[in-house]
């Protein structure tokens, strides 16, 4: 975006203007430059949860959404031009999502985010995930969905932008959920009446079944939408970390925990509970438990009855 903006700048039409007004045009065009990244970031501002800092709100700036539509992201944008999230090499891949079709699949989701927040007007959009690779620097996975978004105006839906927000502590998928509740609750207020679940298809059982149960979500409001796996290996892979939350379901140790560990190398941390007081014991609950397989009994915001 910055670079397709500054290229439309007018420019010197002739060398013998000097010296002096060359780099006058120069400073011009730098001056703009500047002013448009400090008008995006201050644009953003409001929308992300600031990873550095743990402080509440001091208001819930969206108190009248009820349901919150949350796209689980799955890797950093490391590109200039938010416009070319096309491209492969705009985001920092492993090795096992270097596959034809993987950036566009993270556009799907982004879209259908866009989509189900569009026909609710009552609902919150919420791109979930923190500053998970070291190579990419302190970006979160969820900043890139959300320019990726707005270099693309929306794809129409301009209206969405209000009520399109980030939650940049996420490190796995149970966090996604986690903290996403967490992160409405701040934004609003009080929790979800509805949840939709953006992510691959493959990952049904994982959040539908184990992640949903774990926090006691009620199944009849809980919604989960899939687009499809690009690799055959993607399903084989995925029986290993369902087996492994089936054992552990809140990812308090062993393989899940040094994941999570892995995937916060710049030390940002998990959310704290004076973000949303009702779930500070769930929060604290890797470390308030020996067994990690044990099951969270204390009340939750959400339990019915």
């Amino acid at each position: 975006m910055l670079r397709s903006y500054v290229s439309q700048r007018s420019r010197p039409h002739s060398a013998g203007l000097g010296r002096d007004k060359h780099k006058g045009g120069t400073a011009v065009i730098a001056v703009l430059a500047l002013l448009l990244l400090w008008s995006l970031l201050t644009n953003i501002q409001g929308h992300r949860a600031s990873p550095s800092s743990q402080t509440p709100l001091e208001k819930h700036p969206v108190p009248k959404l009820q349901n919150l539509v949350l796209v689980a992201c799955h890797a950093v944008f490391i590109g200039s031009d938010y416009s070319k999230a096309e491209d492969q090499d705009a985001w920092l891949l492993l090795d096992y999502q270097k596959v034809p079709g993987q950036a566009h699949s993270f556009i799907e989701h982004i879209q259908e985010g866009i989509l189900h927040a569009e026909h609710d007007p009552a609902s919150l959009l919420l791109f979930s995930g923190g500053q998970t690779r070291k190579a990419a620097g302190p970006r979160s996975e969820a900043e890139g969905y959300w320019l990726v978004a707005e270099a693309a105006a929306w794809w129409g839906s301009q209206q969405v932008r209000e009520r399109a927000f980030t939650e940049e502590h996420a490190r796995d998928s149970f966090e996604n959920l986690l903290f996403s509740l967490c992160r409405f609750y701040e934004l609003t207020g009080h929790y979800p009446r509805e949840l939709t679940v953006i992510g691959y298809d493959f990952k049904h059982e994982r959040f539908a079944d184990l992640h949903r149960a774990a926090l006691r979500w009620p199944d009849q409001h809980f919604k989960f939408v899939g687009t499809p796996a690009l690799t055959a290996g993607a399903q084989e892979a995925e029986h290993k970390v369902l087996e492994a939350f089936r054992k552990d379901a809140f990812g308090c140790k062993g393989s899940l925990m040094s994941k999570k560990e892995d995937r916060d190398p710049f030390a940002v941390g998990p959310y704290l509970g004076n973000r949303c007081p009702d779930m500070e014991p769930l929060l604290n609950h890797c470390q308030s438990t020996i067994h990690s397989s044990a099951t969270y009994h204390e009340h939750l915001p959400w339990d019915q009855g």
